[in-house]
């Protein structure tokens, strides 16, 4: 009974972090950050997005934590060098904000958010991974509610 329930504990754990297979930005929804006071993890999946016709969300953000930026922006770089489609913003010579759409995966459209406020005067770091069959539109409306 315990391995039983061991297994479907662990196959839980691992679904969140299947949505990503195949990108870069998926070595940071490893766990790291969850016991970080500065950070804030988001994940939802299944019926509670079906209104906005995705499968998936995860989201990462970091408060006061400027340094973090650097590997988060060269992960969020080579994912976003594949992407189908882009939408980027540099500050100070560093990407400031990336809207990217994905390559299909499973079947399901997947976009990749980024937005880092240090280099505008603010204090965090906004990572958002989402797939699902939402257009592009559609998701930009979400994002910017």
């Amino acid at each position: 009974m315990r391995c039983l329930l061991l297994a479907v504990f662990l196959s839980l754990v691992a679904i969140p972090l299947r949505a990503q297979d195949g990108l870069n930005i998926n070595s940071l929804f490893d766990g790291r950050y969850r016991a970080n006071p500065a950070a804030s993890e988001t994940i939802i999946q299944g019926s509670r997005l079906s209104r906005y016709d995705l499968k998936n969300y995860h989201a990462l953000t970091l408060t006061g934590v400027p340094d973090a930026a650097y590997e988060i922006e060269r992960l969020v770089s080579k994912d976003g060098a594949k992407a189908l489609s882009r939408e980027v913003s540099y500050k100070q010579g560093r990407l400031y904000y990336g809207f990217y759409r994905l390559a299909s995966h499973n079947g399901l459209r997947r976009y990749l958010f980024y937005l880092n406020q240090h280099l505008k005067g603010g204090n965090k770091i906004i990572l958002i991974y989402l797939d699902g069959d939402a257009d592009t539109e559609a998701i930009k409306r979400m994002l910017k509610k």
